[in-house]
């Protein structure tokens, strides 16, 4: 894995403004790192990057986190483009397994890039009306950060030491996202006297990182088909 760099792992909330800092090296260019599987591994670090900074953002109101959020997900769309222009050229003259790997890394920075897109939308629904959220709303999407953060963790685990169980792990968890976004939307239609606005604004939210959840279980399921050679999707007893 690549050095840690301005930003080293941390759940822990910080103080006010502060920027969450997390493991992933910045790539000031990703053309000084041709290697594409090692970009594919380094995007999951950066997305991971943009949903602590958005759990930060939602804790305490950070502008600062909120503009890291900008920052990796303009880094993840760099990684997609320079993947997506050297992918061809590199797939002619690799190795069948080189093949089986670089295919397996478009689809994770496809995902990955999706899932920068997501969670930067929440960005602006927060800073918009951010301080209109309920106690239990703001500790529901928060928590859906957290766990998606966990996703993405375990996903990088299992990609870099080709391993399904973190995979496996990771891929139970978005049922735990499904119940926060179902709870989250039964708590809006539930209310008297709501807002319909912000409600639907608070339910956009949750839906945009249970969406991202899904693309994370993507990842998971990728993994297991790179280390396995069989797909998870409508295989009720794969991992069991």
């Amino acid at each position: 894995m690549p050095a840690a760099s301005k930003r080293v792992a941390s759940t822990a909330i910080k103080k006010p403004n502060a920027k969450i800092p997390t493991q992933a090296t910045d790539f000031t260019d990703v053309h000084d790192h041709p290697d594409l599987l090692r970009l594919g591994a380094h995007a999951c670090l950066v997305a991971r990057d943009a949903v602590m900074n958005v759990a930060e953002g939602l804790a305490n109101a950070s502008s600062l986190a909120f503009v890291t959020v900008k920052e990796c997900e303009a880094e993840l769309d760099e990684i997609d483009r320079y993947v997506d222009e050297r992918i061809a050229g590199e797939l002619t003259a690799a190795s069948p397994k080189r093949v089986k790997e670089l295919l397996a890394c478009l689809k994770f920075v496809l995902d990955l890039e999706r899932i920068g897109d997501l969670v930067l939308t929440i960005v602006g629904r927060a800073r918009a009306y951010g301080n209109q959220l309920s106690v239990q709303d703001r500790a529901d999407l928060h928590d859906m950060c957290r766990i998606l953060e966990q996703m993405l963790t375990l996903v990088h685990k299992a990609n870099a030491e080709r391993d399904v169980g973190p995979a496996l792990a990771a891929h139970r968890l978005d049922g735990e996202m499904d119940a926060l976004r179902t709870r989250i939307y039964s708590r809006q239609v539930s209310r008297r006297n709501r807002d319909i606005a912000l409600s639907l604004e608070i339910f956009l939210m949750a839906q945009a990182l249970e969406r991202a959840g899904d693309h994370a279980k993507n990842l998971a399921e990728e993994v297991c088909h790179l280390v396995e050679g069989r797909t998870m999707r409508h295989q009720r007893s794969f991992g069991k």
